[in-house]
Formats: C-alpha cells, structure tokens, sequence
C-alpha cells in the first residue's frame, strides 16, 4: 500500500519519484526531481527504500516548490524607486522578462550623459542604486537606459532598448502602486512599455467608425515547424489571454498547434521550451506519453541547433 511521502521507481520509465498525492482509488501523483507532478497508475509504480519521511511535511514541501516554479508576475524590464524614508528613495532595476539582460545606466546633466552604472540581471533578479531626496525631484538627473536582452534559447534576438526616462511630477506621484519584486507600495515603471507620440493632424483625420485590426494566432492553421512557447513571443505573435496562469497559455498553445500539425498531415514539428528549471519541457512531454495517437515520438531536438531547450515530435 502507497502513502504519502513513499519513494517509488516507475516500472516503464528510467525514472524516480516521491508520492505527494492520491487522484482516486488506484491513481497517485508522483513528483519527479524537477518538481513536476506525474498522475501515474499505482500499479506502473514501485516502492523503493527511502528514509522515513512525514508524509504532510513532505507534501507541503513539494507543494511549496511546485507554487514557486510558476512566475505569474507582470512580464518586463522594470524600474522603481523604494521609500527608504520619509523623503529618501531608492532606484531598483528588475528583470523579469528575459533570462539575462545586460545594462548601462547613464545621468544626463546638462546635455552631458555620465556612465552611472553597468552589469547585468538574471531573470527575476533586481539591483539596488541611485538613492534619491523627494524634495528634490525637480533637481533629478534624467536617466538613460540602454540595454540588450538575452535568452538561452530564441528564434530571434531581441533588438537593444535605448530608454531616456525621465518623468513630471503627476506622472511620478501616479506611478505610486503595490510593486510585485519589492513586495510593497513604490513608484515602479516599465521601462520596456511602448510610448509612442500623438499626431494630432493624423487623430483629427481618423475615421473612428473603423474597427481596429487585432493579429492574433489562428491555432488551428497549419502551424510552422518550429513554434517559440517562450510567453513574451507568444504575445508578440498576438497572442491575447485574460489569465496570469503563464504554463496554462503556453500548453494551451502547444496541444492547439500540436492537433492542428496533425490534422494537416505534418511528419514532424519541434517546440522550443527553453530550458530554465524543465517544468514545461516535462508537462509537454508528459502530455506526449499519454497521446501516442498524436506523436509517435518525441525526443529532445538537436542540441546544436536548440541548445537542448526544445522538443521534436514525429506526428502520429
């Protein structure tokens, strides 16, 4: 008899697990060392010698791990200034948008810019600088940002941003919001938003009876051959979606076009995944094993060409 916190082997794969939950009389769920939960038939599995564990103290570990694997935070290159007191501010650069983001921050004084800082961030890093007196906003060098924006694994680097940031005194006093990395209210921004000039010869002409033309992804055309699951490309391809669930838009993505490849008689397609901590590589691999009727076979796409951060499938 299985119980909580049993460490088994499955008896089809090369694979190890810990039992973390029940699904029904004769399914668990099996966490595997990447923090994944696999449902498996307990009959599939094997309990193996393993230190005496409590069982709720070792659910609630995995379950702990498992909610921090999922990044719902806003996607983007941001900058905020942290009370430190009652007129002292901090500037605070994060990156959540890219899995390394290189930077030079500059203060531009009388049309003179002075290289103030450089170096980089790893996603979901922030930097602590700049501390600043609130009485003397008027008085505040504007900044330049330039920075370059790295992934691991992308169909297309993204272009360098050259940002000058400077802001009024409404706008800064709006800015005024709970900021997610600081975990508090601060004046935070986006630094990578994209602002664009009013032409006002050009609204006046505008014919607003017209409605606007939204590109958005049709999941059930024959997809490319390769197809970019990182979420940034998802949106930037049109894809829209009301939830903060970052996985569930991006298997949404994958089992759409995966059908949609073998409704239209494709042999093979290859989905780029990243490599990160591999939770989305194994619930895309995981969800293969269970469809056989959709993918014959599947196995890690060539490393040379996708530095191991992306699946290829021979459609069923």
């Amino acid at each position: 008899m299985l119980k909580l916190g049993d460490k088994v082997k499955f008896v089809n794969e090369n694979m190890e697990g810990i039992v973390t939950s029940f699904k029904g009389k004769n399914m668990v769920g099996v966490t595997i060392e990447d923090d994944f939960e696999i449902p498996v038939l307990a009959s599939e599995v094997l309990k193996i010698d393993f230190d005496e564990v409590k069982p709720d103290a070792a659910k609630k570990e995995v379950d702990d791990k498992l909610k921090s694997k999922l990044n719902t935070n806003p996607l983007g290159i941001f900058w905020a200034y942290n009370r430190m007191g009652e007129n002292e501010v901090e500037g605070v650069l994060h990156n959540n948008t890219c899995d390394i983001l290189l930077y030079a921050i500059y203060q531009k004084e009388k049309d003179v810019f002075s290289l103030y800082k450089t170096g980089k961030l790893n996603r979901g890093e922030e930097l602590n600088m700049l501390k600043l007196n609130l009485e003397n906003y008027d008085k505040w060098n504007p900044l330049l940002f330039q920075l370059i924006l790295a992934d691991d694994i992308n169909m297309k680097p993204s272009k360098p941003l050259h940002i000058e940031f400077k802001t009024n005194p409404k706008e800064f006093h709006q800015s005024l919001k709970f900021c997610f990395f600081l975990q508090k209210q601060a004046y935070m921004f986006k630094l990578n938003e994209e602002f664009t000039q009013l032409n006002l010869t050009a609204l006046k002409q505008k014919d607003f009876s017209e409605k606007p033309k939204v590109e958005t992804i049709d999941l059930s055309a024959k997809p490319e051959p390769v197809i970019d699951l990182h979420f940034e490309k998802l949106l930037e391809r049109g894809y829209t979606t009301q939830t903060n669930d970052i996985i569930g838009v991006q298997m949404d993505v994958f089992i759409k076009t995966l059908e949609a490849a073998y409704i239209n008689q494709m042999k093979s397609i290859v989905y780029v995944h990243g490599i990160g901590n591999q939770y989305l590589k194994n619930k895309i691999q995981t969800f293969l094993t269970k469809n056989k009727r959709l993918a014959k076979h599947f196995e890690d796409a060539d490393p040379l060409k996708f530095g191991g951060g992306a699946t290829y499938i021979e459609i069923g």
